[in-house]
């Protein structure tokens, strides 16, 4: 299998990222100009623009006329132009994220769940289900339900899973790449469940969220149903002009 290239100037975000995610630019404080991030990293300008473009997409710098680039303060949000797992999320922000209550098992899938992955009948999926707690506070009960014959004894690494993210551990443990995810999203208050389990008062504002993850292949892989405190996490989404020139839309049906 030949190992796909990464782009240059993803690299150049990557590394840019981690410096200021380690504080070598502090909130506040100007990156180098594009001509010393041109001679640093030996490349263009165009892609020393498209590096410092994603970077922006992700709230961490925004850039100045007559200024230059500015390191923003980070915020708790999900780029929804990108698979990311709630911990990887909140651990770029440097938050600290810890697993409270922490299930691994495999199951008969309700039936639900069953139709959305495509499973064969009698076909198991595991069970995962956790709650994550930012910084003391419990923000979020995840139920992740992922199919079994990609990721065997999968329960072996509940140890794991208190340390690192889900699609972390799926990459390096298992090989597996996802490819994209259908999100939906949906606000509503908390009721006597929600108290009980993210510790809010009642008629708090939570996100509940559904996930469908694919793989390279377009496999159905996984599919996780989530309760977030909206208080503690956002969701942001970046929208792009079209050409309404050559824009087909689509046909609209009544149902």
């Amino acid at each position: 299998m030949s190992m796909v290239q990464i782009p240059r100037y993803l690299k150049i975000s990557n590394s840019l990222k981690e410096d200021i995610l380690n504080g070598v630019y502090q909130v506040g404080e100007l990156l180098p100009t594009e001509d010393e991030l041109e001679e640093k990293f030996m490349t263009s300008r165009t892609t020393i623009r498209n590096a410092i473009g994603i970077l922006e997409r992700e709230g961490l710098v925004i850039r100045k006329q007559g200024k230059g680039t500015v390191v923003k303060e980070p915020k708790t949000a999900q780029n929804l132009n990108y698979i990311t797992s709630f911990t990887e999320t909140l651990k770029e922000k440097n938050i600290l994220v810890e697993t409270g209550s922490l299930i691994v098992e495999l199951i008969n899938p309700p039936q639900k769940i069953a139709a959305l992955l495509n499973l064969k009948k009698g076909e198991k999926v595991y069970l995962i289900q956790r709650m994550r707690i930012a910084d003391g506070i419990p923000v979020a009960f995840m139920s992740n339900y992922i199919l079994s014959r990609f990721t065997p004894n999968l329960t072996d690494k509940k140890s794991m899973l208190r340390e690192k993210g889900l699609y972390q551990i799926l990459e390096e443990e298992y090989g597996l790449k996802l490819q994209r995810a259908v999100e939906t999203i949906e606000a509503y208050n908390s009721g006597p469940l929600e108290v009980d389990l993210l510790q809010v008062p009642e008629k708090t504002t939570l996100f509940h969220t559904l996930r469908i993850t694919y793989l390279e292949e377009g496999t159905p892989f996984e599919v996780v149903i989530s309760v977030i405190r909206a208080d503690k996490y956002e969701y942001r989404v970046y929208l792009e002009a079209v050409s309404y020139t050559h824009l087909t839309l689509p046909t609209l049906y009544s149902v």
